[in-house]
């Protein structure tokens, strides 16, 4: 896009307002107009005071739409309201307040009465717009994260202390990001981070000094560093960090605010590197005050592939505190087209690979992976361990479209009376289901299937005959994969997990009056249209738990006693 080739009249008018204020000023001279490579811009200096100042004005290809911008053409820090030496000036009229009125001999003139009031008062011109802590720390490649949490474990050294500590970091995207992880020796810590930086870290050494309030301060080398250290009467320290030619990490802490210099370099000629201090606490409530509830409940995720590991990162961010992640599968490539997981967990079981992902997530969660596929060729003791493990959670979600698999949960379900959830995509982008059942409210699983499959007869459309997967068809008889890309399955997995947090928020209550709801993306199948969704009534519900008279009370005392008798004889 070239704005002066498609506006050629305003431009015309750009160039003849900058030349009528040249001639009705005096302090704007030599203006030239030039292509720097497709933008205009217009080259002039201002008279301020004894000095001529060198500037360029430069509309950018979206003008008038963005504002132009005007820089030095001798890299010099003209102003405090300036990005850099080489940087434009910050005027007036800028990106956050822009209108396509403004001209540019309007920001020249904006530029000449920021630079003279400047050089009249020698300060800096009162600032009207504030910066956020993200365009003050752009060009911050070293930043040290700290917490409420972080500051107890600070304030609980004495004024004048020293410990011993460790630090992490991490590189994220050329970041580099450092925690402390803990203060005091290993064997005997006097503070731990609890809420470490999932991923690959690395650890080194550290020092915690408590200095006098008011008396930490950042220093621009190591002898600024030292000279504060001797002033505060840690000589001894400062002469191991000089000698010394390990990476030591120093976290400066007057009471409120912290310093930290990491030390590095030869013995002799030690340097440093300052980081940038980040309050890494959350800002605010982003959660409905009854998903605390989610703290406290435990999860079994039963499948761990697009929809299960979808949901299962969902609920940990909604707060989940505790998991049971069932898959036997481990991830391939092909599975990143539409799995939570990345090219890290490539290789790795499913399974223990998304509760890493969840404790990256959050870090106050915890989980327990399972690894044989439940209901495949194993063991019976792992079978049954693995739906042990399934038992003790609040919520079952079956996010495997398996119909054996399926089997099991509802079993687990029914007899132990736990709410669960599932979830079906259907291929080729038509849509899916989503279902929630709630024990003693709604039909138990088996009878909910059986209901849904009674509905979706009763539509009198016939399911696409073109191998998409259709619904209850067991995805995995002939090897086909699931056409389904992962705006397709997020959809329903972000459904699917809608149920689940309904149900462990507001167990006494709901937001959803039906309990199965079928969901187009396209209009497929039933649908007329993408976003059609089709509520479908469950009925009443059925016999959850084991019911009475299923005991064979006589079976019972004889196999009871067959195994006192043996255990007589045994000794």
């Amino acid at each position: 896009m070239i704005w002066w080739a498609e506006q050629p009249g305003r431009a015309q008018s750009e160039r003849n307002a900058i030349g009528d204020l040249a001639e009705s000023s005096p302090w704007l001279v030599n203006v030239e107009m030039r292509l720097v490579g497709t933008q205009l811009a217009f080259d002039f200096d201002l008279e301020v005071g004894e000095r001529t100042i060198p500037l360029t004005l430069v509309y950018p290809d979206f003008f008038p739409d963005a504002a132009p911008s005007i820089l030095t053409r001798n890299p010099e820090l003209l102003s405090g309201h300036q990005y850099g030496p080489s940087g434009e000036l910050c005027l007036e009229h800028r990106p956050d307040n822009w209108t396509p009125d403004v001209t540019g001999a309007m920001m020249i003139e904006s530029a000449h009465r920021l630079l003279s009031s400047e050089y009249e008062t020698g300060r800096p011109a009162p600032a009207d717009h504030r910066t956020t802590r993200a365009q003050r720390m752009r060009y911050s490649a070293f930043r040290f994260l700290f917490s409420r949490d972080t500051l107890t474990g600070l304030g609980s050294l004495a004024e004048g202390e020293v410990a011993e500590a460790q630090m992490q970091e991490q590189d994220v995207a050329g970041t580099y990001v450092a925690q402390l992880s803990r203060i005091g020796s290993e064997d005997a810590p006097l503070w731990s981070e609890t809420k470490k930086r999932g991923g690959y870290v690395r650890s080194f050494p550290a020092v915690v000094v408590r200095v006098p309030g008011g008396c930490g301060r950042a220093s621009k080398d190591f002898d600024e560093l030292k000279a504060l250290l001797w002033a505060h009467g840690h000589s001894g320290l400062a002469t191991d960090l000089k000698d010394g030619s390990d990476l030591v990490g120093i976290v400066l802490f007057d009471g409120k605010r912290i310093h930290v210099p990491m030390v590095f370099g030869d013995p002799g000629a030690r340097k440093l590197i300052s980081y940038d201090a980040v309050f890494a606490e959350a800002d605010g409530v982003r959660l409905d005050p009854e998903y605390e509830r989610l703290k406290t409940s435990k999860v079994a995720i039963v499948g761990c592939g697009s929809v299960g590991s979808k949901v299962a990162v969902q609920l940990a961010r909604s707060g989940v505190g505790s998991f049971v992640l069932v898959d036997g599968d481990v991830l391939s490539a092909g599975n990143l087209v539409r799995n939570e997981l990345d090219w890290r967990s490539v290789g790795v079981h499913k399974a223990p690979a998304l509760g890493a992902r969840l404790m990256e997530v959050n870090a106050d969660c915890t989980f327990t992976a399972r690894t044989n596929p439940l209901g495949g060729q194993e063991s019976g003791a792992m079978a049954a361990a693995t739906m042990a493990a399934i038992e003790t959670c609040d919520l079952i979600v079956d996010a495997t479209a398996d119909p054996g698999v399926f089997n099991l949960c509802s079993a687990i379900a029914r007899r132990a009376e736990k709410p669960m959830c599932w979830a079906q995509v259907f291929g080729g982008g038509a849509g899916g289901i989503v279902v929630r059942l709630r024990p003693n409210l709604d039909p138990t699983p088996l009878t909910a299937r059986q209901r849904i499959e009674a509905w979706y007869a009763e539509q009198g459309v016939n399911w696409p005959d073109d191998g998409s997967a259709k619904p209850y068809e067991d995805p995995g008889t002939e090897g086909v994969p699931l056409i389904a890309d992962d705006a397709d399955v997020a959809v329903i997995a972000s459904h699917l997990s809608r149920f689940a947090i309904d149900l462990l928020a507001r167990p006494e209550a709901t937001t959803f009056p039906y309990s199965a709801y079928v969901i187009g993306l396209s209009d497929r199948w039933l649908f007329t249209a993408p976003f059609d969704v089709r509520p479908i009534d469950l009925g009443a519900s059925d016999a959850w738990g084991v019911q009475p008279g299923t005991v064979d009370i006589a079976a019972l005392k004889e196999l009871l006693a067959d195994l006192t008798t043996k255990k007589n004889d045994e000794d």
